[in-house]
């Protein structure tokens, strides 16, 4: 049985969960003493089993860079979409990567149990779920007029952003939410820790459908004609209102939670991520222009996002399972989770620049050199890294110190902080090294 904390809101394990969740999500914590030799050894453990993850995320995240690369021509046609889709895509990460953390969390203290199906928290989860993408698609596309119009960019009309982000998000998360739920279940049943490998799976699965379907309904929705844009709006906005209102005053408290704790951060994600699209769409004819790196950012930007994310939830399931404190300096499990995300990125980064240069050169895309690619992976990917850390580390330790729990909250913070200076690191190497 598993006990909630009513001042905190945070789950804590006993007697058998605490048994079962630690040997599944951390076997080897309670198998080896301290010492480098055996930090080492659980170092390499673990990064063994997220870079599986990583790699597999980076290659199909090349998928959704690729579409967009190949679908820029279609920028200048829809005017400001190109500032949405940073949003688009770490809205899709953000919602459904905490959802896949939150339910690691009580799989590893047993608030939940396949088959997950009959579940109550679960569903209550999925209720949070909803009203989420439905306010946060409102949000973004509100956003991004506002911001757009603040800086002299053009785009399209407020009733045809709010449709289209709406309802990408929609067709997005439906399938999401049953991806999410079969990665979650399957990992858990064949013994791996979620944690290591859910947040990379669904991050990446956001980015590769989200393009496709962002272009999609701007294509539908713009033929629409402004009557049918402007009433499917106003619908969308009773509809989030409505549901938002309902799920904080409601009886279900882990839906209530979830939403309660989660809205304000996401919705500062959104102005980050925005932020994004917007450096994006200043530096949009270089972009076009070496469309290597357009293709790199979606890449890129998951990659750090799923460091920070994967680092987030272990540290998060630590802190659950009394393993961390996170009420002083950095502790040993901290350093060792550090050197995970530190070996990790020495191998992902020069594996982007490979790729990047490989698909590139496969399809006639405007390619810099091999030297160049790499040397911007590197640089950018160190910078990246290195600020990772130290946002998921700061930000956790925040969270836990208010009484927020960091699965609500943390990754969506850390995802939409990448995206920023994620982009702005590759943007601004890149300037630097074709400059030299």
């Amino acid at each position: 049985m598993v006990e909630f904390d009513a001042k905190e809101g945070v789950i804590l394990p006993t007697g058998a969960a605490l048994d079962h969740s630690v040997l599944v999500a951390m076997p080897s914590d309670l198998r080896v003493g301290g010492g480098l030799v055996p930090a080492l050894s659980r170092i390499s453990k673990i990064a063994k089993q997220s870079f599986f993850a990583l790699v597999i995320c980076s290659v199909t995240s090349m998928v959704a860079g690729f579409s967009l690369a190949k679908m820029s021509h279609l920028l200048a046609l829809y005017p400001g979409l190109i500032i949405l889709i940073p949003g688009a895509i770490d809205m899709r990460g953000n919602i459904f990567g905490t959802f896949g953390a939150r339910l690691g969390t009580s799989l590893h203290t047993g608030e939940i149990s396949p088959p997950l199906a009959r579940s109550e928290p679960l569903r209550q989860q999925v209720g949070g779920v909803a009203v989420q993408v439905f306010s946060v698609s409102v949000i973004l596309a509100l956003v991004v007029k506002g911001l757009g119009l603040a800086v002299g960019l053009d785009t399209l009309g407020v009733y045809d952003l709010v449709l289209i982000s709406v309802l990408s998000s929609v067709f997005s998360g439906l399938i999401l939410l049953g991806f999410t739920l079969l990665v979650i279940e399957k990992s858990f049943r064949r013994g791996w820790d979620p944690d290591n490998v859910s947040v990379p799976f669904i991050t990446v699965a956001g980015d590769v459908i989200t393009i496709p379907i962002l272009f999609g309904t701007a294509i539908f929705v713009t033929s629409l004609g402004q009557p049918l844009t402007g009433a499917g709006t106003l619908v969308f906005l009773f509809i989030s209102t409505a549901a938002a209102v309902y799920s904080i005053g409601s009886n279900h408290q882990v839906m209530a939670r979830i939403v309660r704790q989660s809205m304000p951060v996401l919705m500062i994600a959104t102005l980050f991520s925005t932020v994004a699209g917007l450096f994006m769409g200043i530096y949009e004819e270089m972009l076009v222009a070496f469309s290597t790196v357009l293709l790199l950012i979606p890449v890129f930007n998951a990659v750090g996002g799923n460091l920070g994310g994967i680092l987030s939830s272990r540290l998060t399931s630590a802190y659950h399972l009394g393993m961390i404190k996170m009420n002083g300096g950095i502790e040993g499990e901290t350093k060792i989770n550090f050197g995970c995300t530190l070996v990790l990125s020495a191998f992902l980064f020069p594996t982007l620049g490979l790729l990047a240069f490989v698909v590139s050169r496969a399809f006639g895309m405007d390619a810099l050199g091999f030297g160049d690619l790499l040397t911007i992976c590197l640089l950018a990917g160190l910078f990246t890294t290195i600020l990772a850390i130290l946002v998921t580390y700061y930000f956790t330790c925040f969270f836990v110190r208010i009484g927020v729990d960091p699965d609500n909250v943390t990754i969506p913070t850390i995802t939409s902080m990448m995206d920023v200076l994620g982009t702005a690191s590759l943007i601004l190497v890149t300037m630097a090294v074709v400059a030299v």
